[in-house]
């Protein structure tokens, strides 16, 4: 996320961030984790990811935080991460950040630099993931200034990363600053789709990741989305769309396919029809019911197979009666 100069300017407090790392020997985990407070009431960013490689341990708290930023955002984009975990432990973090109450007390503890209260809030938000009574967390305070918070925000990134989309891209979007962002496609539906006029924040698109680059390949079989030699289709929640007022402009939108992972795409004219998300359809279930519905269909055909073998046995039975009433009728002509 890159920050807009003019909020530095009214923000005369230093910024407080917080570096933590955790291992679980029970699961062989270990994780790391960085939080930026905006101010007492919600993050500025936050960002955190899990593995099984011992190494991921290595970076200590004591290291600068744009160390840890740059160090988490490197492991995320080579793939070297539990997905599962990591995922959880984020909306961890997005669950807290919207508990007032609870936010504005870590903040006070960081603050104060008061670590036994710290962590014992941190502790307990890592272990509703983790679940290991023997888990190690280890954290680290430091302060940044505005000025030098937005000079590092705005000039570092990992060194080899190559951006699936235009940097201008995350600009405005309050989304993680180490979010990936995949260019993506909408699914036309021309009958039954949701023109791009009548989509809210929310709703739920089918779309498909774009394989235009390595690092977006990899995120389409990190999700499971590859299949042979085609790519298919995966829900993305509306988190943003930004249109203009007149009808020749374009709609930017904004989607969330996964925590973390954000796909965005532009459609030129409003009037299209796009392809909603139907769980009953489109979700993991969707053969499971459409084999319920097979089989009902199935019963049905049966029964209609039943039912028509009645009729040819009542034929049949009709046929042979006509046959031997026919030779009965011959017997008494001849026996005459």
């Amino acid at each position: 996320m890159k920050e807009d100069p003019k909020d530095f300017r009214e923000i005369s407090d230093d910024i407080m961030i917080v570096k933590g790392r955790f291992k679980a020997g029970s699961f062989n985990l270990y994780g790391q984790f960085i939080l930026v407070f905006k101010n007492d009431s919600n993050f500025e960013s936050y960002n955190a990811v899990v593995s099984t490689y011992s190494d991921l341990y290595n970076l200590e708290p004591h290291e600068s935080w744009t160390k840890y930023r740059e160090f988490i955002a490197n492991v995320k984009w080579k793939g070297n991460f539990n997905t599962t975990m990591t995922s959880s432990l984020m909306n961890q973090f997005k669950k807290f950040s919207e508990q007032m109450n609870s936010i504005s007390l870590l903040y006070d503890n960081v603050s104060d630099y008061d670590y036994n209260a710290m962590d014992v809030i941190l502790f307990d938000l890592v272990n509703r993931i983790i679940h290991d009574k023997n888990l190690i967390l280890e954290t680290a305070i430091q302060e940044a200034t505005p000025l030098e918070y937005r000079t590092a925000v705005d000039t570092a990134a990992p060194e080899d990363e190559k951006p699936d989309v235009a940097p201008a891209a995350r600009d405005g979007y309050g989304i993680e600053d180490d979010a990936v962002i995949l260019s993506v496609k909408p699914i036309v539906a021309p009958v039954r789709g949701r023109p791009v006029y009548e989509l809210r924040v929310g709703d739920k698109l089918l779309v498909y990741i774009q394989p235009q680059s390595d690092r977006a390949n990899y995120f389409i079989d990190l999700l499971n989305l590859r299949e042979k030699d085609e790519i298919k289709p995966t829900p993305g929640e509306v988190i943003d769309i930004k249109s203009g007022s007149g009808k020749n402009n374009p709609t930017d939108i904004l989607t969330l396919i996964a925590p973390g992972i954000y796909g965005t795409f532009t459609e030129l004219e409003k009037q299209v029809k796009l392809k909603m998300y139907d769980p009953e359809i489109d979700g993991p279930g969707a053969k499971k019911k459409t084999g319920a519905i097979n089989g009902k269909a199935s019963a049905a055909t049966d029964t209609d197979a039943v039912k028509a073998g009645f009729s040819k046995g009542t034929i049949v039975m009709l046929v042979l009666f006509m046959i031997i009433l026919t030779l009965f009728i011959v017997l008494i002509f001849l026996s005459w």
